[in-house]
């Protein structure tokens, strides 16, 4: 079964390289990337462009970024503000996922997990924060089996200063050659580490100099084979408001259970790589129940919590809400698809009237609910439940000016 979370960051990118990635594709036997996959391939095509943190509309930035997906590595292009990552490993989790890292002189580096299409090609927008070289410096390394002296690709590598929290480490992943390139590190003395699958972790303490300054010494991981752990972290929230809930029972695979905060919020350390069991509970909702395939890097994970209802539904739909689209004349016109995640087969549509509401009739499972709007699409991943319950209030906003 798939993690529930949804990675906001991970937005589909359009304008420019949807256009662009659309006429090479056109091109087909002269290079251009082919949406036309055979059933059995293993790789697929990832199309990357960077733009600033915060703004809006996106402004590209105005720097060479390195990219690297699923230990692919290539830059973009100034004229053209993006790049083509052929070849891609799709992996074997379900869906298929790789680790994306983008790094950029005078930019934090970014990396998350990547959610790849594995029918045709994947199009993404990373976000990347600006940082001063005065204060903030760029390491790199390699990352090799300890015994074989082999690259190991896919490597997340993390640098995180003392006290800090986990979610400000500055990390990134590595290439086939089991190299990485990290900056927008804090110029001070930090803690590296690094994991790999089928390794156990190795950590160092390094002294980062601003890249104002001049360069640092390069950083390599040896890495001892070994069952793999890693810190999961996330959120617990009610899948109609989204509200957080707090004090809600989340367990892990065979780790002790975990009590959320206030804001929902939890962390469970020593979580062994793989497929792993998730469980979560609390007063008021129906217990949640999923496997999700945990993996060094894994993105912080949203689980969704329905309320109890012994009642069946009214009307004639299990699951509805409303559409804003900012910048139109009304909300109608957007499609609503809801797509089995299990099958990946669209089980119904429907299309938004003048109101935004929109009515779709599907049974118990989990479902990834996707709003279109001529070339603008949002989405999140609902869980369905049986009983003869109804998601309502599963609400959108989306931008289509």
């Amino acid at each position: 079964m798939p993690s529930k979370w949804l990675d906001k960051r991970n937005l589909i990118a359009a304008g420019t390289v949807i256009a662009a990635l659309t006429a090479v594709a056109l091109l087909g036997g002269c290079g251009g990337v082919s949406t036309q996959q055979e059933e059995e391939t293993t790789t697929t095509t990832v199309v990357v462009e960077c733009v600033i943190e915060g703004t809006a509309p996106p402004e590209f930035i105005e720097v060479v970024a390195d990219v690297v997906a699923g230990g692919v590595r290539g830059q973009t292009n100034l004229e053209d503000d993006w790049v083509i990552l052929e070849n891609v490993p799709l992996g074997s989790q379900n869906p298929p996922q790789q680790p994306l890292t983008a790094t950029a002189p005078g930019y934090a580096t970014e990396s998350q997990m990547l959610t790849l299409n594995e029918y045709s090609y994947t199009a993404v927008s990373v976000p990347m924060t600006p940082v001063t070289t005065e204060t903030t410096g760029t390491v790199s390394g390699t990352v090799t089996d300890g015994d074989t002296g082999q690259p190991i690709v896919n490597g997340l590598v993390s640098f995180l200063p003392p006290g800090g929290l986990p979610s400000e480490a500055v990390k990134g992943s590595t290439d086939t050659a089991g190299f990485y390139v990290i900056g927008g590190i804090p110029a001070q003395q930090v803690h590296g580490t690094c994991q790999a699958v089928g390794y156990l972790e190795a950590s160092t303490d390094v002294w980062v100099i601003a890249d104002a300054v001049g360069s640092n010494d390069p950083v390599d991981f040896a890495l001892v084979g070994g069952e793999s752990t890693v810190t999961v972290s996330g959120q617990v929230l009610d899948t109609r408001t989204e509200a957080a809930i707090s004090g809600a029972t989340v367990q892990i695979g065979d780790q002790p259970p975990v009590i959320t905060g206030p804001d929902g919020a939890f962390s469970i350390p020593h979580v062994s790589v793989g497929e792993q069991p998730v469980e979560a509970s609390a007063a008021g909702y129906d217990d949640y129940y999923t496997v999700i395939n945990v993996v060094p890097g894994i993105d912080n994970l949203t689980i969704l919590l329905n309320e109890y209802s012994p009642q069946p539904p009214g009307p004639p739909y299990t699951i509805a809400g409303r559409v804003t689209l900012l910048g139109a004349p009304d909300n109608s016109g957007a499609t609503v698809t809801a797509t089995d995640i299990d099958s990946g087969q669209m089980r119904d549509d429907d299309v938004t009237d003048a109101d935004g509401y929109y009515y779709l009739f599907v049974p118990p499972g989990y479902y990834r609910i996707e709003v279109t709007y001529d070339s603008h699409s949002i989405s999140r991943e609902v869980e369905l439940l049986g009983g003869g319950r109804v998601l309502e209030g599963i609400n959108f906003t989306l931008s289509v000016e």
